[in-house]
């Protein structure tokens, strides 16, 4: 299978990304419909997490298009070696660490505070509840940072708890987006001025 980065340095470029285990990557039209909502602002310069990396898409087009650095967690060993591989090939890897194993627990020996943040679980886990919670608890989201949520369309939108702020919610097809706000305490959040 192959995908290609929608945006930056990289744009166009094919990657090769794992078939085996059920993968279901963010397509290239999401992507580049979630880098053009949260403009280069959000990305620039900034520290990534993404989690329930997969293929690790969504946190390389993030460095394809400025991100200073990227945190990829994935559980399945082979999808971590396939995007260190990823990152070696584009010469990213002196700006990311790939961290191999379940989220819950890896998010413990994460060092915040992240900037961006991209969680797409497996459809049916259920492994959004709590999240936003976990991320916060934990120190690991910077004021103002942009927090992006991908589920399946005929799930519940996430809902903000504590300092976060709900700024849109999209859908494309069997894909719901929706986007999140750390630290804005009223609707004029320097996200939400661009939406």
């Amino acid at each position: 299978m192959t995908t290609r980065i929608s945006g930056g340095q990289h744009r166009g470029r094919s990657i090769k990304t794992p078939t085996f285990g059920g993968l279901r990557p963010t397509s290239e039209r999401v992507r580049a419909a979630v880098f053009s909502i949260i403009g280069p602002d959000a990305v620039e310069g900034k520290r990534v997490l993404d989690l329930y990396a997969g293929t690790g898409a969504l946190g390389i087009d993030a460095l394809s298009r400025g991100a200073a650095w990227a945190d990829f967690v994935e559980r399945d060993g082979r999808r971590c070696k396939a995007i260190r591989g990823i990152l070696a090939q584009l010469a990213m890897e002196g700006n990311a660490r790939v961290h191999s194993g379940q989220v819950k627990k890896v998010l413990h020996r994460l060092e915040g505070p992240y900037d961006l943040v991209f969680a797409d679980p497996p459809y049916e886990s259920g492994e959004l509840i709590g999240l936003l919670y976990d991320l916060e608890s934990l120190n690991l989201v910077a004021d103002e940072a942009t927090i992006i949520f991908e589920y399946r369309s005929k799930a519940e939108p996430i809902e903000p708890t504590g300092r976060f702020s709900h700024i849109t919610d999209r859908r494309y097809g069997d894909t719901s987006i929706t986007i999140m706000e750390a630290g804005a305490t009223d609707a004029k959040s320097s996200l939400s001025r661009n939406i």
